[in-house]
């Protein structure tokens, strides 16, 4: 899987750029999720991947093993619900499918990460506010997170149809 941040290669030339993506670069649909702006915003990623797993436990391979399909969907996502969004770099729309998958498969625990998941949505969009885990000057790209979840509930859906069809 490719991981980069700032400090291990050109995240240019892998992070998911309107511009890009528009003239021949398509794998920008996928790389650009597994780029990071730096070390402690992929650690951070990989730390809310990681507690969801837990709280999901053995379910969420299924889920894991989908991300890199839903890749590419999330940046199309991007591309239509963000008309201003000209850069993006990390896995948090990601950890929103996942954030998904914890609504599902976990409970609960799962069902009252969802809640607190939506009010930082909330809180992210009405303020505009970074992140701790960015660099000065990059904000949080709520429209990922949202799209994530969009995403994880589609597949919510299609995993519930499958899991029901006669075998």
């Amino acid at each position: 899987m490719l991981l980069v941040t700032a400090n291990l290669l050109p995240g240019d030339a892998v992070e998911w750029r309107r511009g890009a993506i528009g003239h021949d670069e398509p794998w920008r649909l996928w790389t650009g999720q597994f780029c990071h702006w730096s070390g402690l915003h992929l650690a951070g990623n990989l730390a809310a991947a990681a507690a969801i797993g837990v709280i999901i436990g053995r379910p969420v391979r299924r889920w894991l093993a989908a991300l890199p399909l839903v890749a590419p969907l999330l940046s199309l996502f991007l591309l239509v619900a963000a008309p201003g969004l000209e850069s993006y770099r990390g896995l948090s729309g990601l950890v929103g499918v996942l954030v998904a998958a914890a609504v599902v498969e976990g409970g609960t625990p799962g069902r009252l990460l969802g809640i607190v998941y939506l009010g930082k949505l909330v809180f992210d969009a009405a303020t505009g506010s970074g992140s701790a885990l960015l660099p000065a000057g990059i904000g949080v790209t709520w429209a990922a997170h949202l799209g994530g979840l969009l995403i994880g509930a589609a597949l919510a859906v299609a995993f519930r149809i499958h899991d029901r069809r006669p075998r």
